[in-house]
């Protein structure tokens, strides 16, 4: 176990996930990868609705088909869009048709990808990781927020590190072996958090 993930406990989606009996959820990037492997777990546990994001249409009606087989009382919806995209984003939301949200999962994003902008003109890895996830949380956030209110609601909000690890409402590991001290302070910098989150309200509210 790499020493970042010390302390954590093994999980078993299987045994460890409560009954989602009507719960409804959204994970972003669920076409592949650890998005589709958590709407698969997630099934098996009997919400009343999946909503999914990606941009293979194809990919997502075969998830769709293999998880109606195995659990034919999860509905499921697809959303396509482009987290590059921050308009296809916002009006692929439109089509989410329930009036509460139990579960929002911001899985899509890349990595180490070849230098490039997104279709709006930002660099490519901070606009799906950052600003495509960003616009997809205030589109649902009054739902949430609404669902947040109702006797017996639960929220969590989970991330890959330990609680001591979080920092600004989020998870901050540098990229390789050696951890840059510099960048890891500015990572974690209260004041630079507000302020990126004033840019990225200013950036959203253009779409």
């Amino acid at each position: 176990m790499p020493p970042h993930m010390s302390g954590h406990v093994d999980f078993s989606p299987d045994t460890d996930i409560p009954s989602l009996r009507n719960k409804v959820i959204l994970v972003t990037g669920g076409t592949a990868g650890l998005g589709k492997a958590s709407i698969e777990a997630l099934a098996k546990h009997e919400p009343a609705h999946i909503y999914f994001t990606g941009r293979n249409a194809t990919a997502a009606q075969s998830l769709i088909s293999s998880i109606t087989q195995s659990n034919p009382s999860v509905a499921l919806t697809f959303l396509e869009m482009d987290m590059g995209s921050l308009s296809t984003v916002k009006a692929a939301l439109k089509r989410f048709a329930h009036d509460r949200l139990d579960i929002l999962m911001c899985n899509a994003g890349i990595m180490a990808s070849p230098a490039g902008l997104s279709k709006d003109g930002f660099e490519i890895q901070f606009a799906i990781n950052h600003l495509g996830n960003a616009m997809v949380i205030q589109q649902l956030l009054p739902i949430l927020k609404k669902t947040a209110e109702e006797p017996g609601s639960d929220i969590w909000v989970a991330a890959a590190a330990k609680r001591d690890e979080l920092v600004n409402g989020a998870f901050y590991m540098p990229v390789g072996v050696e951890s840059n001290s510099m960048l890891d302070k500015t990572a974690k910098d209260d004041e630079l958090a507000r302020k990126l989150w004033e840019w990225t309200d200013e950036v959203l509210a253009k779409f």
